[in-house]
């Protein structure tokens, strides 16, 4: 009698945490870029049903996109849960401050600045 009570119990329970969570399947994760810390972005990934959160910003070799730029999104998930993010990467996040994209390589550089950029970049600075 005991272990038919012990299993009933063991078996709610983990209904309810089963139903909890899918009731709260997004905790920890972002909506927007704002919501995380500022050297990282809120990037939704490549897979299906992805759950978005904050990851860090590209350092020098990681792979980029030029010219990538937050987006609006709407997913949605089997469970019927929609969420909508106000301003989220794809795939991966930008390079950190004061890396560019390369266009050769597609990925996070030190910029290369001819003299003539070099000499119109010090002119704004002073």
């Amino acid at each position: 009698m005991l272990s038919y009570q012990f299993t009933v119990m063991v078996f709610a329970s983990a209904m309810f945490l089963i139903n909890y969570a899918e009731a709260t399947p997004f905790m920890g994760s972002c909506g927007a870029n704002n919501q995380c810390g500022p050297s990282t972005c809120c990037l939704v990934g490549y897979a299906r049903y992805s759950i978005p959160g904050c990851s860090p910003l590209g350092d020098v070799g990681s792979w980029c996109r030029i010219s990538d730029l937050p987006r609006e999104m709407r997913l949605s998930y089997p469970t019927g849960v929609y969420v909508h993010l106000q301003e989220a990467y794809f795939g991966m996040c930008p390079c950190r401050p004061g890396l560019v994209c390369s266009r050769t390589s597609s990925t996070c550089q030190l910029p290369e600045f001819s003299s003539e950029e070099e000499l119109l970049l010090n002119n704004l600075i002073d």
